[in-house]
């Protein structure tokens, strides 16, 4: 019997995002309100994001905030990386929160946006996520 070949298209997911960590004490309402006066965001809250942990399986929800910004065509998502049942990504537990920002933003607007948040009192550090492993990219696709 002759064997059948079989051709599969695999298309690898370009992520057409960015992800910002951000490290701060304060509540996700405290920065939510500092980021929207500091850099002219309208971010309100949202339901939460909902993960599945394949290591734990847990499903597990996620404070979050969102803000369209139309006009420069960017969105923006702010999610908690702490819930009471662990963290988003476990491999940055000193960082509080991911602001994660997708649409068309040059290298130079990001580091300025990094540069800002940095400047906020209640922001202890925030820099960009550049290597954003395989693992990770999936579950920010959304």
């Amino acid at each position: 019997m002759k064997k059948k070949k079989v051709h599969k298209l695999v298309l690898d997911e370009v992520a057409d995002f960015y992800l910002v960590a951000i490290a701060s004490h304060e509540n996700d309402y405290r920065l939510t309100w500092a980021l929207n006066q500091n850099l002219n965001l309208k971010l309100i809250k949202i339901d939460d994001f909902t993960c599945n942990h394949p290591k734990h399986k847990l499903v597990t929800n996620y404070s979050m905030c969102k803000f369209d910004d139309e006009h420069n065509h960017l969105k923006y998502n702010l999610i908690s990386n702490k819930s009471e049942k662990g963290f988003l990504l476990p491999d940055l537990k000193n960082i509080d929160f991911i602001l994660r920002i997708s649409g068309d933003i040059d290298q130079d607007s990001l580091d300025s946006l990094v540069q800002k948040l940095k400047k906020i009192d209640i922001v202890i550090t925030a820099f960009v996520i550049q290597e954003i492993p395989d693992r990770y990219n999936k579950m920010f696709i959304f």
